[in-house]
């Protein structure tokens, strides 16, 4: 096993030289972090030795840039392992750590304990580039061909560590297949954070009170510091990103996004002790907006496009919505402890409805049929809202006047949201009716 140890002496690899060579480890010194670096991640290292006497700030820098780009363990030599600069280098992705005066025992076990770790981290690394779409198929239902081969290009996506963009109507599923995504990533087991903006168009706005958010600068969902470290090696959802103000969006890249944060555009720019800035970074949006040849937003753009996944509504993928069906049927029956089952005569009538809801809507629908059922055996008459909208006439009211004018209306809010690009006042101008009367809609029809 080869390994380096870096730090601004090579006195600690000389007391213990001659102990690794007899265990069979060939060791080596660097004092230069960032030649270490590049060598480290081309020429097989098996792990790094690194001394925090090396240097605060360089240290912590060295840990993120280098975990971000995968990397071998990391084990930290240091005279203080509880310190908040020890602590702070564990939540940077270091593996374990060895005391001063380091004895040799001590630090050939904790080599084969990284190595161990190192090892399992890269056989899961290889099943789930095997599993492909199928790592994904537990969390996200599909069966339409045009579904299927989307999951393949997430899975794609969630093993590298780039931006990722989804977009699709409202109740798609957008938020899920990004949280499947991150449990399928390397990022699996630690944090997944996700905000909606349209809530916190300020998100990211300097405090100090700029802006009008009070003398403490505060924001609709707090410290967005504090909101970036939660996400601490994990993945940062935002929901439709470009609700977010111009000033908050240039805040999010130059503060906590910045391109040489760890090489390929997901880390911030700090490097306090304190701060975390290891974060993958996916959003959502209603639909891809224009470049409007203007920064911050065109400049975001580029940003998010990584990757960008495209889901497609309910209306054109008919063939998932006997499956989808069951699934939440399924869930119903195991969070309540008694069977649900489905008429074909009701399948029928659910695969032939348009659905603008979308995917969140069938679940409710489902959802609050099985919920209310008295026999558990869900027919026709369980779904009395979409016998009497369906247009293909599931329920003696498919002619039905006012039905299919609330059906019209329902579509018709669908596509001015999408125009607007998620932005619920835009939809509202572009309806010519109020904002008051937006939201109620929206309640009516299951689209808020």
């Amino acid at each position: 096993m080869r390994f380096l140890t870096l730090g601004p002496d090579s006195a600690l690899l000389d007391s213990l030289k001659q102990p690794l060579a007899d265990a069979g480890y060939a060791a080596e010194h660097r004092s230069d972090l960032a030649a270490a670096m590049v060598e480290a991640q081309a020429s097989g290292i098996e792990a790094l030795l690194l001394d925090l006497e090396g240097g605060e700030s360089s240290a912590l820098n060295f840990l993120r840039r280098y975990r971000a780009g995968g990397g071998a363990g990391v084990v930290l030599v240091t005279g203080e392992p509880g310190s908040r600069l020890a602590a702070a280098a564990l939540r940077e992705g270091a593996d374990a750590f060895v005391r001063k005066p380091t004895q040799a025992d001590e630090l050939l076990w904790t080599l084969h304990q990284a190595e161990e770790r190192e090892r399992l981290r890269q056989e899961v690394a290889r099943l789930r580039a095997t599993l492909g779409a199928r790592g994904l198929e537990p969390l996200v239902v599909a069966e339409d061909p045009k579904m299927r081969g989307l999951l393949e290009l997430a899975a794609r996506a969630a093993a590298s560590d780039g931006s990722v963009l989804i977009t699709g109507e409202r109740g798609t599923g957008k938020a899920l297949l990004a949280q499947a995504m991150h449990r399928f990533s390397r990022r699996g087991d630690a944090a997944f954070v996700a905000v909606d903006c349209t809530a916190a168009p300020e998100l990211f706005n300097p405090p100090n009170g700029a802006n009008g958010h009070g003398p403490d600068g505060a924001t609709a969902t707090g410290d967005p510091q504090a909101l970036w470290r939660s996400a601490s090696h994990g993945t940062l959802l935002l929901e439709e990103i470009f609700s977010l103000s111009a000033e908050s969006q240039q805040q999010l890249m130059s503060k906590y996004w910045q391109k040489n944060g760890n090489g390929n555009g997901n880390g911030g720019g700090h490097h306090d002790a304190d701060e975390v800035s290891d974060v993958r970074v996916m959003a959502t949006a209603i639909a891809m907006p224009e470049p409007e040849g203007a920064a911050p937003r065109d400049e975001l753009l580029q940003r998010l496009k990584g990757a960008v996944i495209t889901l497609p509504p309910l209306r054109e993928r008919p063939d998932d919505i006997p499956a989808l069906v069951t699934h939440f049927a399924q869930q119903v029956a195991s969070r309540t402890g008694r069977p649900i089952s489905i008429t074909p005569q009701a399948l029928a009538g659910l695969s032939s409805y348009v659905w603008p809801g979308n995917v969140r809507e069938l679940r409710q629908v489902v959802e609050r049929a099985a919920t209310l059922s008295a026999t558990g055996r869900l027919d026709r008459a369980d779904f009395p809202t979409i016998a009497a909208e369906s247009p293909g006439g599931f329920g003696p009211s498919g002619l039905a006047l006012k039905p299919q004018v609330e059906a019209v209306e329902r579509e018709a809010i669908v596509r001015a949201l999408a125009s607007a690009h998620g932005t619920r006042r835009e939809a509202a101008r572009l309806l010519q009716v109020s904002l008051r009367t937006l939201f109620y809609k929206l309640r009516r029809y299951g689209l808020a």
